[in-house]
């Protein structure tokens, strides 16, 4: 059975210690969004010498993963994790918000989106000045993910004048199966979530995609789906079944598989100096469009 819990190889983190000075160089300031001690988040700041212009720099909001029940923005005892992701793009020149968000059994469908609205409110209101705002673009992992999507798909929290660009979806367990085929923690997590085991199949964002019209779908940013070559196979299953169907509803997504890595690699592999070239191509993305 697939586990989704986070856990962090001691020879990848090495890869990181050995670059923690590159890592701890970018500034970093810690800011409370919301009313809760989970609605906190952290800014990353590009080096200001590494600026090829006088304009603001594209942000990007990241949601991490951990089944819904832990994980942070800074991981406890593994502090660089998430720190690194922080670190890689704004040495990329993009702004980068690193944001806690309410866990199980603190928060309830639609809590976990309605965090994602109420950082990007924040960041909105008061990032102006250091990165602009009329370029903001929002990234889940996993879990994270999950509540990115359900902000996304839900009409209510996701308006045509939400002050946001694009997203980045990265092993998203778009379709959450029964208890027999992914971990027993993750099922239970997802039904605590979102009620019972009938609200998961309709709110999870697979069932909200199928029941989101094609004119409301046609007008969102265009999004990356990103899946992992060594997914858990309802994972990357469920990731072909969205993006097609999302695109048959007049959404612009695409899929790009990233060799090389498993479910939790990806973000791992930031500021370690392997297998980062994902990152790349999407820094490259945010700053296209």
């Amino acid at each position: 059975m697939a586990v989704l819990n986070l856990r962090i190889p001691l020879t990848e983190y090495a890869l990181l210690e050995e670059r923690r000075t590159i890592i701890d160089s970018i500034k970093r300031e810690s800011y409370k969004y919301g009313s809760t001690e989970l609605h906190k988040l952290d800014v990353y700041m590009p080096p200001t010498s590494d600026s090829k212009s006088s304009s603001r720099p594209p942000i990007l909001l990241f949601f991490h993963g951990g089944s819904f029940t832990h994980g942070g923005r800074l991981w406890p005892h593994r502090e660089l994790v998430h720190t690194n992701l922080g670190a890689f793009f704004a040495l990329k020149g993009i702004l980068t918000v690193i944001v806690d968000y309410r866990l199980v059994p603190s928060v309830t469908y639609p809590g976990g989106s309605e965090d994602v609205l109420e950082a990007l409110n924040w960041v909105s209101r008061n990032l102006k000045d250091a990165g602009d705002t009329d370029r903001i673009f929002i990234m889940g992992h996993s879990a994270g993910g999950v509540h990115v999507a359900g902000f996304l798909l839900n009409p209510m929290t996701c308006t045509l004048s939400s002050p946001f660009r694009g997203v980045i979806f990265i092993g998203v367990p778009y379709e959450i199966p029964a208890a027999n085929k992914v971990s027993v923690h993750f099922r239970a997590a997802a039904e605590a979530y979102y009620g019972s085991a009938k609200n998961v199949a309709s709110h999870q964002p697979l069932g909200m995609l199928r029941r989101a019209r094609d004119e409301w779908i046609s007008r969102l940013p265009p999004v990356r789906n990103l899946i992992a070559a060594r997914e858990p196979r309802y994972i990357s299953s469920a990731a072909r079944t969205f993006a097609q169907l999302y695109a048959s509803k007049g959404g612009s997504i695409e899929t790009g598989v990233l060799d090389g890595h498993d479910h939790t690699s990806p973000i791992f592999s930031l500021c370690s100096g392997r297998t980062e070239g994902w990152g790349t191509d999407v820094a490259e993305w945010v700053r296209c469009q």
